[in-house]
């Protein structure tokens, strides 16, 4: 089968780990199918009316094509966006010959992927990856737009049993659960950590409070066992996060290290006892389950996606933005630390989250469509 892939978010040059989770599904059904990869985006830091670039590359066997546009006036950088992305994405698609299109997000995937469908006649399926679905309406337009699209998709997937739920409130219509993927020869089982003092981690985006490091910056206050925190990840709240933690005097317990490239992951994972995430909204969860790959259990917040794979073998679940009980999760981690057997948290990992079993999934999506 053929399958056309089309993503607004997808790694490239200035953003390597934007993404990545999509490319990794291209991968992997490149081992069984034919998968052409169309990524779309805005360049908001160039202006010209009508402009763009297309690149193409190859990953992996994957044919990638990169299409950046530069912004236009608001409301017609959309126009030019859908414009330009469908007219380029229809004369791949015309010498790539596709039997289904799958789009990913909501908005701007799904909607462009309904272009694309109506122009080639064929079937699309439409991944869902955002956390918070309706959050992403960011005016009446989007709203229309997106859910227009979703509810004439042949199918429609979400990574995580709550984003399911979410964006069937919406559309009236159930969504097939299909988790992300982890490559797990990236992540070996680590060699346990014996460091007297504790190592924990943190990694995620700090564009935003999503994430919840003030959450647990908050937390780590009051846990008197000496411990370290290891933060990665970048973004406009970097600097506000390095003054809490100074105004909270538990900044000579906390290393941050700025972007961590996904290559550099699993050289992050090695440093560590536990990974703590105090989300407060996760639609999967990805670097959660690479920290299980890795031996590491994990310490999350009930924030949507982690409640579909953290359990008492492989780690503990507390409420979210709730300080109390993410360091009594904390404080039970330690305390229970040797309890965790590193090979069968892998190996719950492996289980549900293989390349294989992705496929397995999505090849039951696209024989429904035929």
């Amino acid at each position: 089968m053929k399958i056309l892939f089309l993503t607004p978010w997808y790694p490239d040059e200035t953003n390597p780990n934007h993404g990545i989770f999509v490319r990794d599904q291209a991968v992997a059904l490149q081992q069984v199918h034919q998968v052409v990869v169309v990524s779309a985006k805005v360049d908001y830091t160039n202006f010209s009316l009508f402009s763009y670039t297309l690149k193409e590359s190859d990953f992996r066997n994957v044919k990638e094509y990169r299409i950046s546009i530069k912004r236009s006036l608001p409301f017609l950088n959309q126009l030019v966006f859908f414009y330009i992305a469908t007219r380029q994405t229809v004369k791949i698609s015309r010498r790539f010959s596709p039997d289904v299109i799958h789009g990913n997000i909501g908005y701007p995937g799904a909607f462009w992927a309904w272009l694309v469908s109506t122009v080639i006649r064929k079937p699309y399926v439409i991944t869902e990856h955002t956390s918070r679905f309706a959050a992403n309406f960011r005016s009446s337009i989007h709203k229309l737009l997106t859910l227009f699209s979703l509810k004439r998709a042949k199918a429609v997937i979400s990574v995580s049993t709550s984003a399911a739920a979410e964006v069937s409130a919406f559309i009236n219509k159930q969504p097939i659960v299909i988790p992300n993927i982890i490559d797990f020869e990236k992540f070996p089982v680590l060699t346990r950590n014996n460091d007297a003092t504790w190592q924990i981690g943190f990694l995620g985006s700090l564009n935003g409070n999503t994430k919840g490091l003030d959450i647990l910056l908050n937390t780590l206050v009051n846990v008197n066992t000496e411990f370290v925190l290891h933060i990665g990840g970048a973004g406009k709240l970097l600097e506000e996060y390095k003054v809490l933690a100074k105004r909270l005097k538990i900044e000579d317990k906390c290393i941050f290290y700025g972007f961590v490239s996904h290559v550099e992951v699993p050289n992050f994972m090695k440093r560590l006892h536990f990974f703590v995430s105090a989300s407060r909204f996760e639609s999967f969860g990805m670097v959660m389950v690479e920290a299980m790959a890795c031996g590491l259990p994990v310490v999350a917040t009930a924030s949507g996606g982690p409640s579909d794979f953290i359990n008492s073998a492989n780690g503990i679940l507390v409420d979210k933005e709730n300080i109390p009980a993410l360091q009594h999760g904390i404080e039970s981690m330690m305390k229970n630390y040797q309890q965790y057997d590193p090979d069968q948290i892998r190996a719950f990992a492996v289980k549900n989250y293989s390349a294989s079993k992705f496929v397995e999934a999505s090849n039951k999506v696209y024989a429904s469509l035929t």
